[in-house]
């Protein structure tokens, strides 16, 4: 109808509707029925006992099932990440040591499209949530820098990249550009930093597991 206006937001679920709530009330039922299966248990005559014991084993075997499939699952999502992030680390590293940041020749620089450094595994890490444990909790802290970093120094190109070829740039322009990204403090010499700080952990903690140690094994020892 030309008339109508957009029709308000259909409400969502309560937000106590959530999977820890679903899991919690999945648990104290778990819990109930295994206690009354003990009391069950204690109370039924010597002969009337198999049935009560029966009902407790299966009811301990589902609760250990709950508990070992979520860990499996939790585990498993993690393995995937960081083969991710070890994969992602390989191909930023070849693109960071690459030529295509090899400083310009001075005696004729010229304007050039710049590599740009993927974030796409970093980005997924971050929203699965897989390294929020404990043991791991810095971890999200690093990727949240690497991946600003990164973002930063792409937007960077792609303003650099504009500038040079709009129109006749002077080489002395090209140079400027070429000596921004080469500066000792720079954003280049920032992320190479990044991604060492990035590899070593990498590589202390996860560097024995299959999968990422041998991607791993493919970046070449820097300092």
């Amino acid at each position: 109808m030309s008339g109508a206006g957009p029709r308000p937001p259909r409400p969502g679920p309560p937000e106590w509707l959530s999977r820890p709530f679903f899991a919690a009330v999945t648990f104290a039922c778990l819990l109930l029925a295994l206690g009354i299966c003990v009391r069950w248990f204690t109370v039924a005559p010597p002969q009337g006992r198999y049935e009560p014991a029966i009902q407790t084993f299966a009811l301990v075997a589902a609760i250990t099932g709950v508990f070992a499939e979520r860990r499996a699952a939790a585990r498993e999502r993690r393995d995937q990440a960081l083969v991710a992030l070890a994969d992602e680390l390989v191909k930023n590293t070849e693109i960071l040591y690459g030529e295509g940041f090899a400083p310009l020749d001075r005696h004729a620089p010229r304007a050039r499209v710049y590599p740009r450094l993927v974030q796409s595994a970093t980005d997924a890490a971050l929203v699965s949530g897989v390294f929020w444990e404990a043991a791991t909790a810095d971890l999200p802290a690093l990727l949240h820098d690497w991946r600003d970093a990164v973002h930063d120094f792409n937007r960077r190109l792609d303003l650099a990249e504009l500038r040079t070829y709009v129109g006749l740039v002077p080489d002395e322009v090209l140079i400027a550009i070429d000596d921004a990204l080469h500066r000792e403090d720079g954003q280049l010499a920032e992320l190479r930093r990044l991604r060492a700080v990035l590899e070593r952990v990498l590589r202390e903690r996860y560097g024995r597991q299959p999968g990422v140690a041998e991607r791993l094994a493919l970046l070449p020892a820097r300092s």
